[in-house]
């Protein structure tokens, strides 16, 4: 017997085909490109709340969230899209700024902020072509410095947010696999991580996006 749909199941699959029909009107390689460049727009935030649900109502939020509705928007249209875990330093693939504080530089050159970041793996059926997706930045941040996809149309992978990696998960589970998986770091990774997250969420937060 099926299980019952919960309100914030039905809210959130309502949401996505209200954002479908506002952002991705196309389908096939221009509706993929619609459907990223609609989440990839939203502003990153690292926060407690990781639901897509709430990353659809506020239009921001972090890797994990991001593709998670990146993914169900994908799935709305005819894709076929899962969720990569994928493992690395993420400090590694972001540039130093001058409005950064300094704790947030000296960490960006430091490195070894390990974090369990969160990815699109596009699948072809009929090709069996792979591509990745990586809307974690919006385009704003370019002029940050950032390594911002603004010209990809369909072919290949995104720039990836972070260079270099090791794929760990593709649960379904994406939440409840990213905290099992988080939870294997030693603490003084951890607190890294966090601290690292908490000072780039900050910094992103008082910058001028538009």
């Amino acid at each position: 017997m099926p299980t019952s749909e919960t309100a914030d199941e039905a809210a959130y699959r309502a949401a996505i085909r209200d954002f479908v029909d506002c952002h991705v009107p196309a389908r096939g390689t221009l509706g993929v490109v619609q459907a990223y460049r609609a989440v990839q727009a939203f502003p990153y935030r690292s926060v407690a709340d990781r639901r897509p649900l709430t990353a659809l109502r506020n239009k921001e939020g972090a890797c994990t969230a991001k593709h998670m509705v990146l993914r169900d928007v994908l799935r709305a249209i005819g894709e076929t899209a899962v969720v990569e875990i994928v493992e690395g330093d993420f400090a590694s693939g972001l540039p130093v700024h001058d409005s950064m504080s300094p704790a947030l530089q000296t960490m960006i050159r430091d490195g070894g902020v390990i974090d369990m970041h969160c990815r699109v793996r596009l699948d072809d059926p009929k090709s069996g072509s792979v591509r990745h997706l990586d809307a974690t930045f919006p385009p704003a941040l370019v002029r940050f410095g950032f390594t911002v996809d603004r010209d990809w149309w369909g072919d290949g992978d995104t720039a990836q947010a972070i260079p270099k990696v090791t794929v760990r998960s593709e649960e379904e589970d994406v939440l409840g696999e990213k905290e099992r998986l988080l939870s294997h770091l030693d603490q003084d990774t951890t607190a890294r991580r966090k601290e690292f997250l908490r000072l780039l969420t900050e910094w992103l937060a008082g910058i001028d996006m538009h």
